[in-house]
C-alpha cells in the first residue's frame, strides 16, 4: 500500500522526520577562530536545533545568547569556548522559563552585563567562568540554579544575586573580586556545599554573602568566607532569614565576622570566626543564635561574640572563645545566654571573659570563665 502526502500534510511529515532524527541532536558550533562545525554563531545554532540538543562549541562568540522556552539542552566547550557582547550594555547570556539548561567545560562569559536566569526549575554550571561583568555576575530569579567548579569574578557589583528560588554552590567554586558583594540572596535558598572542593567568597569589595528577607542558607564542610573588604561583615544574616553553618571558615575580613540581625537565627557546628578587624560574631537585634560544639571565636579585633538588643545565644558546650581583643563573650540590653554546657571563654589582658550588663540573664554554669562581669543579678535560678 502506497501512502501518498500533499501540501499540509507532506510538510507536517517533513518536520515531523526532521525533528524525529534531531532529537538528541549533537550539533557543532565553530565561533570565529573555532573548530570549523555546522555553525559559526552559537545564538544561530540554539534557534535552528529542537530540545534534547548537545552542543559542541569552539572559539570567541561575540553575540548575546538567548534561550527561552526550552528544555535539555547542553552546552560543552570543544575544548573551549568563549561568549562575550559587542554592546557593554547587553547581557551575555539570558536563560528564561527554560529546565535543564547546562553548560560544562570549558566556558568563559565575558563581559556585558552578566547572565540572567529567571524562572527556570534547573540551570546548571559545570567548570564555566563569568567574568568582567558591567553589572552582576549572575542574577537568579525564581529558578534552581546550580554551579560547580566555576567562578564569578570582576563584577562591577555583586558576583551572585539570587531572589526567589534556590541557588547552589555545589563545590570547587569561587566568587572573587567583585566590587560589592560576592552573594546575595533575598527571599532564596542559598546552599554551600564542598562537594567538589571547598567553595571561596574571597575578596570582595563590600562584602562577603548577604542573606536577607525571610531567606535561608544552607552551609555545609569547607567552604571558606575571607578576605572581604570594605569595613562591613564577612556574612550578614537578617531580616527574619536563618543559616545553618557546618564546619567552614569565615575569616580575615574587613569588618564583623557575622551579623546576625533583625529576628534571624543562625546555627553554628564546628566553625572557626577568626581574624576578622570588628569583632567575631554579633547577634543582635532580636535575634537568636545556637553554638552546637567545637565553635571557634579566635584572634578578632574587638568582641569575640556579642549578644545585644534582647537577643539570645545557646552553647551546647565544647566551643571556645579566644585571644579576642576584647571581651570574650558580652552580654547586653535585656539578652539571654544559657549554657548547657562547658565552653572554653578566655580573656586577653585588660579584658574580660564573660561581661554582662543592662538587664541580660544568664542561665548555666558560669563558676568556669574568669575574668567576668556577670554577678547574681545577672544569673537566673531557674523555678523547677
Amino acid at each position: 500500500m502506497k501512502i501518498r502526502y500533499s501540501g499540509p500534510k507532506l510538510l507536517a511529515f517533513l518536520l515531523l522526520l526532521v525533528f524525529s532524527s534531531l532529537g538528541f541532536a549533537q550539533v557543532t558550533v565553530g565561533c570565529p577562530g573555532g573548530t570549523p562545525g555546522a555553525f559559526t554563531s552559537l545564538e544561530s545554532a540554539i534557534l535552528a536545533s529542537p530540545d534534547n540538543a548537545t552542543f559542541l562549541v569552539s572559539g570567541t562568540c561575540t553575540e548575546f545568547i538567548a534561550i527561552q522556552n526550552r528544555s535539555n539542552l547542553n552546552f560543552f566547550g570543544n575544548p573551549s569556548a568563549t561568549i562575550q557582547t559587542a554592546d557593554p550594555s547587553a547581557l551575555v547570556l539570558l536563560i528564561s522559563n527554560s529546565k535543564s539548561i547546562t553548560f560544562n567545560n570549558t566556558f568563559v562569559f565575558n563581559g556585558g552585563q552578566g547572565i540572567v536566569i529567571t524562572n527556570t526549575p534547573n540551570a546548571s554550571f559545570n567548570g564555566v567562568t563569568v567574568q568582567n561583568s558591567g553589572q552582576f555576575g549572575i542574577t537568579a530569579s525564581n529558578s534552581v540554579t546550580h554551579m560547580t567548579s566555576s567562578s564569578v569574578t570582576a563584577s562591577t557589583r555583586t558576583g551572585v544575586v539570587v531572589s526567589g528560588g534556590s541557588f547552589s554552590l555545589d563545590g570547587g567554586d569561587s566568587v572573587s573580586n567583585n566590587g560589592r558583594l560576592g552573594i546575595s540572596a533575598g527571599t532564596a535558598h542559598l546552599i554551600l556545599e564542598d562537594g567538589s572542593g571547598p567553595n571561596i567568597i574571597s575578596n570582595n569589595g563590600v562584602a562577603g554573602v548577604q542573606i536577607f528577607g525571610v531567606s535561608q542558607g544552607d552551609f555545609s564542610g569547607d567552604n571558606e568566607i575571607t578576605n572581604n573588604a570594605g569595613g562591613n561583615f564577612g556574612l550578614s544574616v537578617s531580616n527574619s532569614s536563618g543559616v545553618t553553618i557546618t564546619g567552614g571558615l569565615i575569616n580575615s575580613n574587613t569588618g564583623t565576622g557575622v551579623i546576625c540581625a533583625g529576628t534571624a537565627h543562625c546555627e553554628f557546628s564546628g566553625t572557626h570566626v577568626d581574624s576578622n578587624t570588628l569583632g567575631g560574631i554579633q547577634i543582635i537585634q532580636h535575634s537568636d543564635a545556637s553554638f552546637d560544639g567545637t565553635v571557634e571565636v579566635s584572634g578578632n579585633t574587638g568582641a569575640g561574640v556579642l549578644v545585644d538588643q534582647v537577643s539570645a545565644l545557646t552553647s551546647n558546650g565544647g566551643n571556645t572563645i579566644a585571644n579576642n581583643t576584647g571581651d570574650g563573650l558580652i552580654l547586653n540590653t535585656l539578652s539571654g545566654l544559657n549554657f548547657l554546657g562547658v565552653d572554653t571563654i578566655t580573656a586577653t589582658a585588660g579584658n574580660l571573659a564573660l561581661n554582662c550588663n543592662n538587664g541580660s540573664l544568664v542561665e548555666g554554669d558560669v563558676s568556669t570563665y574568669k575574668p567576668k562581669k556577670c554577678g547574681t543579678a545577672f544569673q537566673n535560678n531557674p523555678i523547677h
